[in-house]
């Protein structure tokens, strides 16, 4: 199942956001980290990072040589450029780029070991031709969103798309992407999480 929603107009998403504020987004972040370094990458681009935390969690676990870290968000991006600056606790590497950006101008051009999109498809009005896109920059892909059990809506007004398990997948091939390793975690709350790793 893929069903497009029929939520109002574009939110604003020029708001610092932190991953920390909940205890799904922790553990989803940290599971997501944990499976990005599982593939070893040395170069990862990461175009909608957020406050950076699914990469940083990746690279305290392996550390990664190269990390590209976009957000359309420049109150994200200043937050990330400070925390890069002061190096508390050796957080982001120095020569890690970081930049306010599109997704579509942050995959314009470059290639990397591996791309990050991590709940960012079901906001995009054409996720396919991210996923097109993303195929032509990177060798591997860790992609995750919501994952809708039967019979739910979801009703996050952000959110324009909403997927189950097998919609996200074809989703995914249909793209050219082959999803090598499926995680799927599961809260007793508004909805569960699946996190791909494709090549």
């Amino acid at each position: 199942m893929r069903g497009r929603l029929n939520n109002g107009p574009v939110p604003d998403y020029q708001v610092a956001r932190n991953n920390a504020e909940w205890p799904d987004h922790v553990l989803r972040a940290n599971v997501t980290g944990a499976l990005i370094a599982s593939t070893a990458p040395t170069d990862v681009i990461d175009p909608a990072c957020g406050d950076g935390s699914i990469v940083m969690a990746a690279h305290h676990l392996r550390a990664i040589q190269h990390a590209t870290l976009f957000d359309i968000s420049g109150p994200s991006v200043e937050i990330l450029r400070e925390r890069q600056q002061n190096r508390r606790n050796e957080d982001i590497p120095e020569d890690w780029r970081i930049e306010r950006s599109s997704i579509e101008d942050a995959l314009g051009d470059g290639s990397y070991d591996l791309i990050v999109l991590t709940e960012i498809l079901e906001h995009l009005e054409d996720p396919d031709a991210i996923l097109r896109l993303a195929r032509q920059r990177a060798i591997r892909l860790v992609a995750s969103s919501p994952e809708m059990r039967p019979g739910q809506i979801d009703d996050n007004p952000e959110h324009l798309w909403m997927f189950d398990g097998e919609g996200y997948e074809e989703m995914l091939r249909t793209a050219g992407w082959t999803g090598v390793q499926k995680t799927h975690l599961a809260f007793r709350s508004m909805y569960n999480f699946q996190i791909w790793v494709c090549s």
